[in-house]
């Protein structure tokens, strides 16, 4: 078999019947035996399950919010099928399946594991949807359930890849089939070695088209997005903003680990380790040329703005003088893993340290409670993080005129971060 390609759907490109019928008729203009098709959730589902684990884990009412959901599911494929095909009832029974599982009280003892046990149905979901829309339009796959595939540790709602094993899984059953067929899987989610599904972090469908692309020695990944490629900016902000024609994997990496949201962090180490070029490209533009990630070396110094909102401020004291300067990175590195906090920067003096962290569910007192044994701790929500790489002049003297919020300031030869309030 010729090596695969893998191409991943995001759910802004299936959110509603027009979306998916302009991504079938991409994907019959592209059809080959040996593809993988990965895709999300359709539209915001995400989101409103995310409110229905809420709810049902506070022992809340939760049908309306259902029965909302499930009616924008048929709509969908309303404006797809004929009233009699069966996918209706495939859809019916997935929620049925949901509604059990948000009722499952043996589920609900840890939250964060009940949120993968649910979580992941949006995708199972639109996965069906999809799948049985390409075999009618003429362009006859195959549906595979990915926790077959993504074998991952018992870590709740980012769960760690176990790689050996996922291969395996990946060569397995899907190789078989590929040389058959073209395969639809669902992005996001694993499962563990007790057989409990797991998630891979959200928005962490980029990440298993790359699991797939590795797994598969596949000979490039390309995600569809609803943008012409990778930009130096986000072009509501910065109308000038610059296609990049090519990033090194290097670049884009960076650009990920800041929080440039075009592509999920986790997508590109292991790509790069194999070689295997990332296309990024427009599902509205498909023969336009986008963005190519590959092993490019140096690419142009082109000044790129990524701007993170909702960000969280922990400014940590040391307690005890006696353990000054101690820095205790290892200390603080653990306590975030904990509590799922994932930190974007991190600034050490010889009695304090600040460190800046993604939006987390926790309670105030809940994160000081969780580093309070070494420090006094201060918590400060909704910040917003400036992080330019190859500034130039003119970036540093724009954003100097905000230091009247400017919180913090962290510089290297090329890069430079503020933390401001929002």
């Amino acid at each position: 078999m010729t090596q695969p390609l893998v191409y991943k759907f995001g759910g802004a490109s299936i959110k509603d019947a027009k979306a998916i019928q302009r991504i079938a008729q991409l994907l019959k203009n592209n059809w080959v035996n040996n593809l993988v098709i990965v895709v999300s959730a359709a539209g915001k589902t995400t989101d409103r399950l995310e409110e229905l684990i809420a709810l049902s884990f506070e022992g809340k009412y939760f049908d309306g919010p259902l029965f909302e959901l499930l009616d924008f599911h048929l709509d969908l494929c309303k404006g797809l099928f004929e009233d009699d095909h069966p996918i209706f009832i495939r859809v019916e029974n997935h929620f049925a399946h949901l509604r059990r599982s948000l009722e499952n009280s043996a589920i609900k003892e840890n939250q964060d594991f009940f949120y993968d046990q649910i979580i992941g149905y949006g995708e199972l979901i639109s996965t069906r949807i999809f799948q049985e829309y390409l075999c009618l339009k003429g362009c006859p796959c195959l549906w595979q359930d990915a926790r077959e595939l993504v074998s991952t540790d018992s870590h709740a709602k980012i769960a760690r890849v176990d790689w050996a094993l996922t291969m395996q899984h990946c060569r397995k059953i899907l190789i078989p089939k590929l040389e058959t067929f073209p395969v639809v899987t669902q992005g996001f989610i694993g499962k563990d070695l007790q057989g409990n599904t797991t998630t891979l972090g959200r928005e962490g469908s980029d990440f298993t088209a790359a699991i797939m692309g590795v797994s598969l020695g596949a000979s490039s990944v390309t995600i569809w997005k609803d943008v012409a490629g990778i930009l130096n900016g986000d072009p509501d902000l910065f109308p000038d903003a610059v296609k990049f024609e090519y990033l090194d994997f290097e670049e884009a990496a960076e650009m990920t680990y800041y929080g440039a949201s075009v592509i999920h962090p986790k997508t590109i180490k292991p790509l790069s380790k194999h070689g295997i070029p990332l296309h990024v490209k427009s599902f509205f533009n498909p023969t336009t040329a986008g963005t190519v990630i590959g092993a490019f070396g140096q690419a142009p110094r082109i000044p790129i703005t990524i701007i993170k909102k909702k960000l969280t401020l922990i400014e940590l004291k040391i307690r005890d003088l006696s353990m000054l300067g101690g820095f205790h990175f290892d200390y603080i590195y653990d306590v975030a893993d904990k509590i799922n906090a994932e930190i974007q920067f991190i600034q050490g003096a010889a009695a304090h340290i600040n460190i800046i962290i993604n939006p987390l569910s926790m309670e105030d007192d809940q994160i000081i409670k969780a580093f309070q044994d070494i420090f006094q701790v201060k918590v400060t929500r909704n910040l917003k993080l400036v992080t330019v790489k190859n500034p130039s002049l003119s970036e540093i003297e724009h954003y100097r005129r905000f230091d009247n919020e400017l919180l913090l300031e962290q510089r290297s030869p090329d890069l430079i971060q503020w933390l401001f309030e929002d």
